[in-house]
């Protein structure tokens, strides 16, 4: 995964690092398998007719079904698109300036057995790639801790300052922490 330390609250899908993995609907089976088996880290494959998008297969679902006893051999042989009625998934297709807390969101708003399934980028220039969950959901964390330290930050100002205008506050643990600044009777 690229550099998460350029991550804002405002991050973007954009921002995170792709795959570019597309094949159109003659490609072979086999190809696919051997494009998984070189690149592992692949979350998985668009097929596409012409510049259509007809689908993404995972990697994992792909894997998994190539397991089965003579599938393999028989899909090894076989067009991608002969693949797509029973491994394609309804694909996640977000633009590359969603933000990156909004794509978790959505991501993890999908029926359970299609949450782990990679999400299709739509760049500017109309080219697809994907995004694993798992990155997506490292740059979410990342996010977190900078607002949280952010937050913390803030917090520890704040009552710094409050400590520099009330300092006799600043060591009396037994009394409460609120300050009235004014009273006014509700009974005139």
């Amino acid at each position: 995964m690229t550099n998460l330390v350029q991550l804002t609250l405002y991050s973007t899908v954009g921002n995170l690092p792709f795959h570019d993995f597309q094949v159109n609907t003659t490609t072979l089976g086999k190809k696919v398998a051997e494009k998984f088996r070189q690149q592992p880290e692949l979350p998985g494959v668009i097929i596409t007719k012409s510049t259509k998008m007809l689908g993404m297969i995972s990697q994992v679902r792909f894997l998994e079904y190539m397991k089965f006893p003579g599938n393999k051999d028989f899909y090894s042989r076989q067009p991608v698109s002969e693949l797509l009625d029973f491994l394609s998934t309804p694909p996640l297709v977000l633009s590359e300036n969603f933000q990156i807390n909004a794509a978790v969101l959505t991501a993890l708003n999908r029926p359970k057995n299609y949450i782990y399934e990679p999400i299709i980028i739509v760049l500017s220039n109309g080219n697809l790639r994907l995004i694993d969950l798992h990155d997506l959901l490292l740059a979410q964390s990342e996010i977190l801790v900078k607002a949280y330290k952010m937050i913390q930050d803030q917090t520890e100002k704040y009552q710094s300052e409050i400590s520099e205008l009330f300092p006799q506050y600043e060591d009396n643990d037994d009394e409460p922490t609120g300050l009235l600044l004014e009273s006014k009777s509700l009974i005139d």
